[in-house]
């Protein structure tokens, strides 16, 4: 199909085929597989279907789980919506999203996953501002099962549930932490259940039942992240405008360049964290603001994730846009930025595309642009990003000590 990136489309039906012929229990010992095992029953199950039904074009077939993520995640961003808006508003805001240019080109003509992944995050949240505490830790590490990066929620979502013991002032009793048990319950029930049959041939022990799925999601996570020690791979962050492509471990200033992105995230995610948590307490009647105020949380640390930790893929943006989705119809700004950042998703998508295919060719030969002026637009567009996210920012800090304010005086018909 049209710009299908076919080494990872590939990837796929490889990994599928795999998996059938293999098993569970012996396929990461006996072939070479960066994901975690989430997306893999995903891909075993397509490989059934594609056998079951060889008339069916394949890479529809493959692509359909994103495009059905798609197709959910405009659905949440509708009844999401809804609960602070009107039901036109709402219907936009979830056209947006589906119609997209930028989630189309991930999930429709890429033929990445980033959908799939960003799904379940959001449909934790959702599930946690509605108090289904189980169901929110079920998805949440359903989601962390299928990409490791979701790990940056799990604090935000694990608030919803901690409220009822930090508001209305500090209460340790069984009923108030009741929500938090079952949080952490689903989440371990998850992961025990998605790891099992990958850990199946080792189970020797009792003891090993819990150990198994820590050692697999350990040795996961290096292989997604130890495989590339670069600082930009293709993305238009900060790292793409000044190092695209240089190792990481590079030492500036006593610190390696991935330790120098990770302090930086983390001190931004302290300070938004510790904003949720001040408005959590003062705020903690007003459903409506909560409701917009987290998906704005999360917008600025997803979207801080991308900008600023090393070794991000072009791609990675895509669930930060998703989440900007719920909070775009507040002022006419946003509703401007958002389409800027959506088409520079999409120029990275392409230009990573236009690289990948070319062997790193495509900007001077395709194109026709010298690499220092390539490093120029690369500039701007980042710059573009950095705006949006300033502004997200702002508007985040600004609600959040303003707590005498509401976000939302009056419902919208």
């Amino acid at each position: 199909m049209f710009l299908t990136y076919e080494p990872d489309f590939n990837t796929w039906r490889v990994w599928g085929m795999q998996l059938s012929e293999a098993g569970f229990g012996k396929f990461y010992d006996r072939h070479w597989c960066d994901y975690m095992p989430g997306y893999l029953y995903v891909l075993w199950s397509l490989d059934g279907i594609n056998k079951a039904l060889p008339w069916f074009p394949v890479e529809i077939l493959f692509k359909l789980p994103a495009n059905l993520a798609d197709l959910g995640i405009s659905a949440l961003i509708f009844f999401w919506v809804r609960g602070v808006a009107s039901a036109k508003t709402a219907l936009i805001c979830a056209s947006a999203y589906f119609f997209n240019p930028a989630s189309l080109s991930n999930s429709t003509f890429w033929g990445q996953v980033d959908s799939f992944h960003a799904f379940p995050i959001m449909l934790s949240v959702f599930l946690g501002l509605r108090k289904r505490f189980f169901l929110s830790g079920l998805f949440i590490a359903l989601a962390f099962m299928i990409k490791p990066q979701s790990i940056v929620v799990f604090p935000v979502v694990g608030l919803l549930a901690a409220r009822s013991v930090l508001v209305p002032r500090l209460n340790l009793k069984l009923e108030s932490i009741l929500p938090v048990i079952l949080f952490l319950v689903a989440g371990a029930l998850i992961i025990f259940i998605v790891s099992l049959p990958f850990i199946w041939n080792k189970l020797d022990s009792v003891t090993y039942a819990f150990t198994g799925p820590v050692e697999l999601i350990l040795s996961r996570f290096h292989a997604a992240y130890g495989e590339y020690k670069f600082t930009s791979l293709n993305a238009f962050n900060i790292w793409g405008a000044v190092a695209m492509w240089a190792n990481d471990e590079i030492v500036k200033l006593g610190l390696t360049l991935r330790t120098w992105g990770t302090v930086a995230f983390m001190t931004l995610y302290a300070f938004v964290g510790c904003l949720l948590v001040f408005f959590s307490v003062v705020k903690s009647d007003l459903k409506r603001d909560y409701a917009y105020l987290v998906p704005e949380a999360i917008t600025l640390i997803l979207f801080a994730l991308f900008l600023i930790v090393t070794r991000a893929h072009e791609r990675h943006l895509l669930p930060a846009i998703a989440f900007f989705t719920l909070i775009v119809f507040r002022f006419w700004i946003f509703w401007c930025l958002y389409a800027i950042v959506s088409c520079v998703y999409v120029i990275n998508m392409a230009y990573s595309h236009l690289q990948l295919v070319t062997k790193y060719a495509g900007v001077q030969t395709v194109l026709g642009i010298s690499e220092n002026l390539a490093k120029v637009y690369i500039w701007i567009m980042v710059l573009l990003y950095v705006a949006a996210f300033l502004v997200i920012f702002r508007d985040y800090v600004i609600n959040a000590i303003n707590y005498k304010k509401p976000i939302f005086p009056l419902r919208g018909n």
